[in-house]
């Protein structure tokens, strides 16, 4: 396939440029999306680079890129750090952000939106892989012309020539190929890239050896013994693998008692426990601060440097044979929810190893499916603070979305807060919120009001409520009033099916 010979690029696109050059014009599609991607990937470094190095970050943004430099280095497509990148840039405030944002936004009908031209290879490799792998030759040779002409007005502005700054993923040549960090010295390069910067300490911070023997203090503080977490634990551990947890409420104290009880209980001489507590920043809350935890114990009890390879393999290839079974136990697993990179996610995983896990955790219904076996709430009265509302409001939000940051995620974070504040209001005032009547009677998204209810779930009392039942007229076969259960019975067609359907209610604490 025809494809000029552009000066001054990096090694990784002249690579791919003479792969297309090679190809046949029936078959160059695969090459020419890699090609397209190539160039969005470079693009997404160069902007990256730029918005660590000015001032003007966003938390949404900066948890971005935590989440992307602790990924597998595959998790993430070109075509969405494309994206990520343009929205770092937009703002930012920086002579380089300003001499990349024309690669990244233009001005149409008067909105700014996204480069066409460039974002355009983003769809590339749907439309390859819609088309099994093959496009026309006379598509290919168009998509051909299209890369030639970026390519041709990115080296004419000489991006490809500037540094942009030094970074694990990004160096004189450009992108590098490698966004994740393998190396947890890496994160120190990070100290004084603002807000990042602090991120980045901590996550150094927590990789650091003394970060365990921190924890290891508190874990082994004096503790109150509680007989029914003794009971739950000691089934636990009988069984040999498993999850519990220890449903806890903001502001109780008896969760940091429940975390030491669950640590301090287990015989030093027949297991060895991971056990640490989640931090809202840093990388406690991710599987992979977890897997590498688990990679040094096992190193430790083993002698063996395959464990650091792959703990999950050896784990397989040792079973029955550590001299000590593993036990992971966690405090606070709640914070970070949502985050793709959850230490949650490893669950399975250590089901199927056989190492228990032993957790406290805010009452949120998400983390449920995560269980198989739990302690109850704490009872008593409850007077939820405003700042641990807030946080609880942050955090179920924080990877989840809709960000109060993001201009286009802005109005449903504030619709949100609004149900928050009235279902606050009306707990205050009745102690009791049905969540579809009051959706009704507020005009609120019933899919907001529950989203509410999972929020302020910690807070206060779930239940369930059965629909109001309508009386059926003997001779008629016919509500004789309308009432809740009506519609479902008659959106059905018929009344020998039973009403499994419940209304959701949080109610005032006793």
């Amino acid at each position: 396939m025809k494809l000029k010979e552009i000066p001054n690029l990096p090694h990784p696109l002249q690579t791919i440029i003479k792969a297309v050059q090679e190809e046949d014009d029936a078959y160059a599609a695969d090459e020419l999306v890699e090609l397209g991607e190539e160039i969005l990937s470079q693009l997404a470094a160069m902007g990256i680079a730029a918005y660590l190095k000015q001032a003007k970050q966003k938390e949404v943004f900066n948890d971005f890129l935590i989440s992307l430099f602790l990924s597998n280095g595959h998790a993430y497509n070109a075509g969405p750090l494309y994206r990520y990148a343009a929205n770092m840039i937009k703002d930012a405030e920086s002579e380089d952000a300003k001499l990349l944002k024309p690669f990244f936004w233009q001005k149409k009908k008067g909105k700014e939106i996204l480069n066409e031209e460039i974002h355009h290879l983003a769809g590339l490799r749907n439309a390859v892989m819609h088309g099994f792998f093959v496009l026309p030759p006379e598509r290919n040779r168009d998509e051909a012309e299209k890369l030639e002409a970026v390519l041709e007005k990115i080296t004419k502005t000489g991006l490809f020539e500037k540094t942009f700054g030094k970074f694990h993923f990004l160096d004189e040549h450009g992108f590098n190929g490698h966004w994740n960090i393998t190396d947890p010295k890496s994160w120190e390069h990070f100290t004084n890239y603002h807000a990042f910067g602090k991120l980045a300490d901590r996550i150094a911070l927590e990789y650091a050896p003394s970060f365990h023997e921190k924890e290891k203090h508190f874990a082994f503080r004096k503790t109150k013994i509680n007989k029914e977490v003794k009971k739950e634990m000691e089934a636990l551990l009988e069984k040999g693998k498993g999850a519990l947890v220890a449903w806890t409420r903001p502001g109780d104290e008896q969760s940091v008692s429940v975390y030491r009880q669950f640590v301090q209980q287990l015989n030093p001489e027949k297991y060895y426990p991971i056990h640490y507590t989640l931090f809202p920043q840093g990388a406690t809350f991710t599987a992979n601060f977890m897997e590498r935890a688990l990679a040094n114990v096992l190193l430790e009890l083993t002698n063996n440097e395959k464990a650091l390879k792959d703990p999950w393999k050896f784990l397989k290839t040792q079973k029955g044979k550590l001299p000590k079974k593993v036990v992971i136990v966690l405090h606070d697993v709640h914070i970070a929810l949502f985050n793709p990179n959850h230490l949650t996610n490893l669950f399975n995983k250590l089901y199927d190893s056989e190492i228990p896990i032993l957790a406290t955790a805010w009452h949120y219904p998400y983390l449920k499916r995560f269980f198989n076996s739990f302690i109850p709430l704490p009872k008593g009265n409850s007077s939820p603070k405003k700042k641990d509302m807030e946080f609880s409001l942050q955090n179920y939000l924080r990877f989840k979305g809709p960000s109060e940051e993001q201009a286009s995620e802005k109005p449903a974070f504030d619709k949100l807060k609004e149900i928050l504040t009235s279902i606050q209001e009306e707990l205050h005032t009745n102690k009791k919120v049905v969540a579809r009547r009051f959706a009704d009677q507020h005009q609120f998204p019933i899919e907001y009001v529950h989203e509410v209810f999972a929020i302020l779930s910690p807070f206060f009392q779930e239940g369930k409520e059965e629909f109001k039942k309508d009386e059926v007229d003997e001779l008629y076969g016919f509500p004789k009033t309308i009432e809740e259960s009506s519609q479902i019975f008659l959106s059905l067609g018929r009344r020998d099916v039973k009403l499994e359907y419940q209304h959701k209610v949080l109610t005032q604490l006793n």
